[in-house]
């Protein structure tokens, strides 16, 4: 029997197959199907199948578990291609969604543009103009209701407004609707009557927390998106069931875990950004059997390189989410995006003359200029072929020869424009795309208090392992993980293979300090029964582990709020004393309050039923690898042309080590090994170990 996990990517869709007796690992990687997706993901199970020598019929029968990670959701908000969606809401408060709390012109964009107003704009709606109704209802704060809802009078008000705007979704998001979803659902029966035909998002089950307008919006993202996950995910379950797969459809989402299909589909918000977090679950299982208890998880695919955090073990989480400069509440794995990926265009900027990296990509269609797809700008795997990281005839185990004339015109006009040679030229693209990449990983650090020297770096993504070299050596990173090796580049897959089956869960509260142990085991004892049956309602039937979180600050202060794990016993000291210990490390002791009691005003639980026990394990190399040939290779540092071995990786067996300059090719990616660095093989993963700064010195 297997567990399967497929993710697709903005450039190729990725496939990992598990043993689920023996933890033997098979993986595979093709071309991202933009108009059909479920074609891109069958195609790789085709290859996948052919690997473990079975017809693509045999392994859908044989599986156990099929996990899917899916970019619809994300592809429908940034395409402006989702569902024609109205608001329904308490009277008053219509206008919520459009003023965005007077920051909707820089959420979510670079530092540049917070200062450039004129240069910044609101982003494009996401309801239906004009589509807004205001119903007389309220609730207060304690959950009390304080104007009833008139529920004859309101299924006419919303047949009319659903005929009247064409609707295909509504979101409703009452005020106060957390502490009271009692309207809410009563709108939710009045609407499935009078418009069955309807998607309805529900702000009480979807982002149950204070702040109306991030509440709002999460509500209204997953009324956009609902309907066209509904519909991709009903028509992947039918192609894989028809296929002759018993096993039932599981989504991967943002806070880390899968879920049953129908569930997925109706909180569809939570499939965003899906994919990112896949790879920091996979980092996640590695990690532990691997006894790495602080790492950087670095994912660099062809379109983006997104980073996360494991700290003591666990990856660290969030509140809020950006996208498209929309602020939503949901809690997720906090992984952090910029686009240096692997088919980042780089150009001249028009107004300074300088080499600028993204944001820009080329994406699959037509990817870099290499790939032969019509694509003619210079993108950084275009910049890759030119210095000879990349050689042609070994790109996906020469399944897909590179052609590197196109590399190099398209390079070289860049080149030219910028009054220097391709190979100057490529090497800048790196360094310029390494600094974008160290960047980020200072941000999520330091701002965390914590030094990014002192964690071990994981490499993966198809262009992860190539650049890893030059990004770790940024921060002072002197070991880099390629987790699973030629597993590297398909890592989100396996974590969407492997992950737990889990959903957060979180619950408004008021506790102030001094706490009562007896209010907080109360607290945190209803908080859990609440996660188990959210678990029950997603339609899992295992007994899942629950862990819970306060989410604290110091009284009335609206920022700086930290999460602190709580235990089911309810010390209320310990936990007050764990708050103002984290307190103190992340923005120093002087800046605890003398003045303000610390307070708990969440809790923040995560239900969760284990993944595979056993982490994957590659197939042995038939013997150690030596060197297949030599190549010249043009290094960024120290900018000269160097005799460089080349391995292939499918041949290194545990212990082996190789010196570097070299490049270790694999079916799926290469490892680029610099002077000074070498790399060991060992437990099916490979270890880059760099020279540090002083060593350098």
């Amino acid at each position: 029997m297997f567990h399967l996990g497929v993710d697709i990517g903005g450039t190729f869709t990725d496939c990992v197959l598990i043993g689920a007796d023996d933890a033997s690992y098979a993986s595979s990687k093709v071309l991202s199907t933009k108009d059909d997706p479920a074609e891109g993901v069958l195609n790789g199970l085709a290859e996948l199948a052919a690997e473990a020598h079975l017809s693509l019929p045999e392994l859908l029968a044989a599986t156990e578990r099929f996990g899917h990670g899916t970019t619809i959701g994300t592809n429908a908000v940034l395409e402006r291609a989702g569902a024609r969606v109205g608001l329904i809401t308490t009277a008053g408060h219509g206008d919520a969604l459009a003023i965005m709390r007077g920051h909707g012109r820089v959420a979510g964009r670079g530092v540049e543009d917070v200062f450039r107003v004129r240069g910044t704009a609101l982003p494009a709606p996401l309801i239906v103009p004009g589509a807004v109704l205001e119903l007389h209802e309220r609730m207060d704060a304690a959950g009390s209701v304080v104007v009833a809802l008139d529920e004859g009078r309101t299924a006419e008000l919303v047949s009319s407004f659903v005929r009247r705007h064409r609707l295909d979704s509504v979101a409703v998001a009452f005020l106060w609707s957390f502490a009271n979803p009692e309207h809410e659902l009563a709108l939710e029966k009045i609407l499935h009557a009078e418009a069955p035909e309807v998607f309805v998002s529900l702000s009480s089950r979807v982002s149950p927390r204070l702040g109306e307008y991030e509440r709002m919006v999460a509500t209204v993202l997953n009324g956009y998106v609902g309907p066209a996950c509904t519909r991709y995910l009903t028509t992947m379950a039918g192609r894989l069931a028809d296929g002759g797969m018993p096993a039932p459809l599981l989504v991967m989402q943002s806070s880390g875990g899968v879920v049953p299909a129908p569930a997925a589909a109706e909180l569809a918000l939570g499939t965003l950004d899906s994919g990112p977090t896949a790879g920091l679950t996979g980092t996640v299982a590695l990690a532990a059997s691997l006894g790495h208890r602080n790492v950087v998880a670095t994912d660099m695919g062809g379109t983006s390189f997104d980073i996360g955090l494991v700290v003591d073990g666990r990856a660290v989480v969030a509140d809020e989410a950006v996208i498209d400069q929309y602020t939503y509440r949901l809690p997720h794995l906090d992984v952090r995006t910029t686009a240096c990926g692997g088919g980042t265009i780089a150009a001249r900027d028009p107004r300074t003359g300088a080499l600028r990296v993204g944001p820009r990509s080329a994406g699959s269609q037509p990817g870099p200029a290499c790939y032969g797809r019509g694509g003619t700008e210079p993108t950084v795997t275009d910049a890759d072929v030119v210095l000879g990281l990349l050689r042609p005839e070994g790109f996906l185990a020469g399944r897909m020869p590179l052609d590197a004339a196109a590399a190099r015109a398209a390079v070289g006009r860049l080149a030219e424009s910028l009054g220097l040679g391709p190979e100057e030229a490529a090497a800048g693209i790196l360094r310029v795309n390494n600094l974008r990449a160290a960047t980020l990983i200072r941000q999520q650090t330091l701002e965390r208090g914590l030094d990014p020297r002192d964690f071990v770096l994981y490499a993966y993504g198809g262009a992860g392992p190539v650049h890893a070299f030059g990004y770790a050596a940024e921060i002072g990173v002197a070991e880099v993980l390629i987790p699973l090796g030629n597993g590297a580049s398909t890592l989100s897959a396996y974590g969407i293979a492997a992950g737990d089956v889990a959903r957060f869960v979180e619950v408004e509260t008021a506790l102030r300090a001094p706490i009562d142990d007896a209010e907080l085991r109360r607290a945190v004892s209803g908080a859990m029964s609440r996660a188990r049956q959210a678990m029950v309602d997603a339609g899992v039937t295992a007994d899942p582990r629950v862990d819970v979180w306060a989410l604290m600050r110091y009284q009335e202060q609206l920022m700086h709020a930290l999460e602190v794990p709580v235990t089911p016993d309810g010390d209320a000291g310990e936990l007050v004393g764990r708050f103002l210990q984290e307190y103190a490390q992340r923005y120093g002791v002087a800046a605890a309050s003398a003045f303000q009691a610390a307070e708990v005003f969440a809790l923040r639980c995560r239900a969760r039923v284990p993944g595979p026990e056993q982490p994957a394990v590659p197939p042995p190399a038939a013997a150690a690898a030596a060197a297949t040939d030599t190549v010249s290779v043009f290094w960024p540092e120290p900018g000269a042309w160097l005799d460089t071995a080349v391995h292939d990786g499918s041949g290194l067996a545990g212990g082996d080590r190789i010196a570097g300059p070299a490049l270790v090719e694999l079916p799926h990616t290469t490892v680029a090994v610099p002077g000074g660095a070498s790399l060991t093989a060992g437990r099916g993963h490979l270890h880059l170990h760099l020279p540090t700064r002083e060593a350098a010195r």
